[in-house]
C-alpha cells in the first residue's frame, strides 16, 4: 500500500448510509451573474458529515473510537499511557496555539502530526511509521465523523463540468479528504472531474483554516491564473461564518447550502453574519444549477 490516497481510505470503507435533516429555511434562488467558476466546500456540502465538519474529534467519545482505531492498524503495545480523546484534544490545541498570530488568526492543525505526537507520548517510535500513522487518522476519522455522498453532488458535479466552468474547492481538510471528492466522480481523477487544481485550497496544507483568510487569498491567486476576478466565481458552504462570509469578503459571489440540519450553521451569534446576505440560499445542491441557468 504506497499510494497516499490508499492510507486514507479508511473514511470510504467505514461510512455508511446517511440522509440529510431537512430545516426549516426557505430557498432562495436568484441569477448568479457570469459566472466563470464554481468553488465547493466539502464538509457538509458536497458530503454529509455525521459531526458537520472535519476533524471534530467527539469528546463524548471515551476510548471506543481510538481503540478500534488502533488495532485496525495494528499498534497494541505501549510504554506509557494509552492514547485517549484527551490526548488527541490537548495536542490539537498546542499546535493551533504555538501557530496562532495576527498573520494565522485561525490555525489549522496537520491531524496527522497531532497522532504522532500523541504515539510518541504513548512511547511508540513513529520514525518509519507515516503510513501506520496516517492510516490511524484516517480509520479515528471514519469511526467519530461518517460521512456519505450528499444528495444531489454527483449530479451538480456532472452538470458543471459538462457545462465547461471549471470547479475548485476550498475546505478545511485533513490528508484524508481528497478521497472523499474523488468518490464522488466516479473513480475519475480529481482533474478529469473538471477541478482545477490550482483552485483547490485544503486547509491542512496551508495549515491555516476558514474563516482566516489565507485559503480565499490562495483561491484568489489561483482564479488569476485563468483571468477569472473573484466576482465571476461563486462559493458554494454550508456555514454563513466559514462559507459565505470569508468568501464575500473575497469577493466571490455566494451560495449559502442549508439542506441538512447536521451541519447547516446560520452563526446569527455572530455579528459577522448577522446582517450578511448570500447571493442564493440552496436547500438542495441541484437548485445551483437553477441559478446558473437563469443567469
Amino acid at each position: 500500500m504506497n499510494d497516499p490516497d490508499e492510507w486514507a481510505a479508511a473514511v470510504l470503507q467505514h461510512r455508511h448510509v446517511m440522509s440529510p435533516i431537512a430545516t426549516d429555511v426557505v430557498p432562495q434562488l436568484n441569477p448568479l451573474v457570469d459566472v466563470q467558476a464554481v468553488v465547493f466546500d466539502v464538509y457538509g456540502t458536497l458530503v454529509i458529515s455525521g459531526s458537520g465538519d472535519v476533524g471534530s474529534a467527539d469528546k463524548a467519545d471515551r476510548g471506543s473510537h481510538i481503540e478500534d482505531a488502533l488495532g485496525a492498524v495494528g499498534l497494541h503495545e505501549f510504554d506509557a499511557a494509552r492514547p485517549s480523546i484527551e490526548m488527541l484534544h490537548a495536542e490539537i490545541g498546542r499546535l493551533n496555539d504555538a501557530r496562532r498570530s495576527d498573520h494565522c488568526p485561525k490555525p489549522e492543525v496537520d491531524i496527522v502530526e497531532a497522532w504522532r505526537f500523541v504515539l510518541e507520548r504513548c512511547g511508540i517510535d513513529t520514525h518509519g511509521r507515516t503510513e501506520q500513522t496516517v492510516r490511524l487518522a484516517a480509520q479515528y476519522e471514519a469511526r467519530a465523523n461518517p460521512t456519505w455522498p450528499m444528495p444531489g453532488s454527483v449530479e451538480l458535479l456532472n452538470a458543471v463540468n459538462a457545462l465547461g466552468i471549471p470547479m475548485g474547492i476550498v475546505s478545511n481538510a485533513q490528508t484524508f479528504t481528497p478521497p472523499l471528492v474523488q468518490d464522488l466522480l466516479a473513480g475519475q481523477s480529481i482533474v478529469e472531474g473538471g477541478f482545477d487544481l490550482n483552485l483547490c485550497v485544503f486547509s491542512n496544507r496551508f495549515r491555516q483554516a476558514k474563516p482566516g483568510p489565507r485559503l480565499f487569498d490562495a483561491l484568489r491567486v489561483g482564479l488569476s491564473t485563468r483571468g477569472i476576478a473573484p466576482h465571476h466565481a461563486v462559493y458554494v458552504g454550508n456555514d454563513m461564518l466559514n462559507d459565505v462570509w470569508a468568501a464575500s469578503q473575497a469577493g466571490l459571489q455566494t451560495a449559502w447550502f442549508a439542506g441538512d440540519l447536521r451541519s447547516c450553521r446560520p452563526r446569527q451569534d455572530d455579528p459577522r453574519c448577522r446582517s450578511l446576505r448570500p447571493d442564493v440560499v440552496l436547500t438542495n445542491l441541484g437548485q445551483l444549477l437553477e441559478c446558473l441557468a437563469i443567469q
